[in-house]
């Protein structure tokens, strides 16, 4: 993979195309593959820049911004964990979902609660934080200019996906199937399953389960556990 003649501009996205598996019945002419786009060089803004920026816009010093962002993550966690939504106008609304805990016989198939058994408080967890942006921060999305970092398709899989993936997944979840792994990165079930043997080799993640229902943990001190 060539790297990138462009640089990042602001107001412009920069993306890359990257190969994909097939989806089912998608008609693809023989000897071409399709590709997806995603954003290239992606770049995480810290707290310290946002208040940095923030207070460069506004009367408010940069250390009572940082303050106010503390404050509200502070608010956030608490209105959550109440079963209430936090709405932020122009930004959007944060929610919570709720799931069972995953229960498994011999420790090798799932066990579902029916609706007729008993749901204790301890069956249960919290599934994901749902964020649903504002429509005002819609408005300004929708006018986004994108620009071609001139990386082509042929890019692998590289680790620091992987591993920002599986970070994310496991913050929220306690388990990975292949088929998770291999949807979200649109790959053939062959890469997937070579990506996550390859994890398990490394100390990274544990396989469990018979091969019908194999499923993957992480090891303590990896991907945020």
């Amino acid at each position: 993979m060539k790297a990138s003649s462009q640089t990042k501009t602001k107001g412009k996205i920069l993306y890359q195309t990257v190969l994909r598996a097939p989806l089912n019945n998608e008609d693809i002419p023989e000897g071409r593959m399709p590709v997806r786009i995603m954003p290239y060089n992606q770049a995480t803004v810290t707290t310290d820049e946002l208040a940095k920026t923030i207070a460069g816009r506004c009367t408010v010093k940069e250390p009572d911004i940082k303050g106010v962002l503390t404050a509200l993550s502070q608010v956030l966690g608490e209105t959550l964990l109440s079963g209430d939504r936090l709405k932020v106008d122009g930004i959007g609304t944060f929610n919570l979902s709720l799931a069972l805990k995953k229960t498994y016989l011999d420790g090798r198939k799932r066990h579902p609660k029916a609706l007729d058994e008993r749901i204790a408080s301890t069956d249960i967890r919290i599934g994901r934080i749902i964020f649903t942006p504002d429509s005002e921060l819609r408005k300004k999305l929708n006018n986004a200019t994108f620009v071609s970092s001139g990386v082509r398709a042929d890019r692998p899989l590289e680790r620091e996906e992987v591993d920002e993936f599986l970070t994310e997944h496991f913050g929220s979840q306690d388990w990975l199937i292949r088929r998770e792994f291999e949807t979200h990165f649109d790959i053939s079930r062959n890469q997937a399953l070579a990506w996550l043997q390859a994890l398990v080799a490394e100390g990274a993640l544990r396989s469990r389960g018979a091969r019908s229902t194999r499923f993957y943990t992480p090891v303590p001190g990896h991907f945020g556990r």
